[in-house]
C-alpha cells in the first residue's frame, strides 16, 4: 500500500532528557508499568518484550541510541506502540506502516517525529512465525532467524527509523514499503549500527530488565 503523507503539527509539552541522562517524564506503556510494579514478566507478550528491549537500548548513551536521537526517541517508540496492531499479511511482510502521517514536535527539546495512521505487525511474518518443515518459508531479518528476540528488536528499530530524523534532518530510513531490496538495505544499516546493543540487550532476561534500570524505569513505574 502506498504511504500517503499528510503532515499535522502537534506541539508537546512533556520534557524529554537527551542521551546521557534518563528521561523521567516519559511514560512507559501501561503493560510494562504493570509488570514492573508486579515484578511478573509472565504478564508480557512478545511485543511487550520487544518494546522493553528497544526502550532499554534507547534510554542509554550508546551508538544505537544516538542514531535515533537518544532517549528522546522513546516518545516515538511509545506512540508506535499505541498505534500498532496485529494483522494477517503476506509472509514476506514483517511490519507495515501506511496511511496519512501526523507529525509531532516536543516544544521543550525540539525533538520531532512522525506517525503513520496504521502500523501492522504480520501474524504470519518474521515477528511471530519461525520456519517449520510443513510451512512456507518465512524470511530471516538481516542474519537473525525469524521469530527470535533479535529479530523482533530489529524490526521495531527498523520501523522507528521511518519515524525519526537523522543527523542530516532527513528521515533516518527512506520509505521502503514497495521495495524489498531497499527494506533489506535499511535493515542492514540498522543492524550494522545497533548490533552490539541488540546482542547485549537480548542476553538480558526480562526479569533483569525489570529490576535493573533503577534511575529510569523505576521512576516511570511510579507515575500515575
Amino acid at each position: 500500500m502506498k504511504r500517503t503523507i499528510l503532515i499535522l503539527v502537534v506541539l508537546l509539552a512533556v520534557p524529554i532528557a537527551f542521551a546521557g541522562s534518563p528521561p523521567p517524564n516519559l511514560r512507559i506503556t501501561p503493560r510494562i508499568r504493570m509488570a514492573i510494579v508486579s515484578k511478573d514478566d509472565r504478564k508480557l507478550n512478545d511485543l511487550d518484550k520487544a518494546y522493553l528491549d528497544v526502550f532499554t537500548i534507547l534510554r542509554d548513551d550508546n551508538a544505537c541510541s544516538r542514531l535515533y536521537g537518544g532517549p528522546a526517541a522513546i516518545e516515538a517508540l511509545n506512540e508506535l506502540m499505541r498505534v500498532v496492531r496485529s494483522a494477517y499479511l503476506d509472509r514476506h511482510i514483517a511490519v507495515r506502516m501506511s496511511g496519512p502521517t501526523t507529525s509531532y514536535r516536543n516544544a521543550n527539546t525540539g525533538f520531532s517525529f512522525r506517525m503513520f495512521e496504521k502500523a501492522e505487525i504480520n501474524k504470519e511474518g518474521s515477528f511471530y512465525r519461525g520456519n517449520a518443515a510443513s510451512q512456507q518459508r518465512v524470511p530471516p531479518i538481516a542474519n537473525f532467524q525469524p521469530n527470535t528476540r533479535q529479530t523482533r528488536v530489529t524490526l521495531l528499530l527498523h520501523e522507528l527509523g521511518h519515524l525519526v530524523r537523522g543527523a542530516d534532518k532527513q528521515w533516518l530510513l527512506s520509505d521502503d514499503g514497495h521495495d524489498l531490496e531497499l527494506s533489506a538495505k535499511n535493515t542492514k544499516y540498522v543492524v550494522d549500527v545497533c548490533r552490539d546493543e541488540i546482542d547485549s540487550v537480548t542476553r538480558m532476561t526480562v526479569a533483569q530488565q525489570l529490576e535493573e534500570p533503577l534511575t529510569t524505569v523505576a521512576q516511570l513505574a511510579t507515575l500515575p
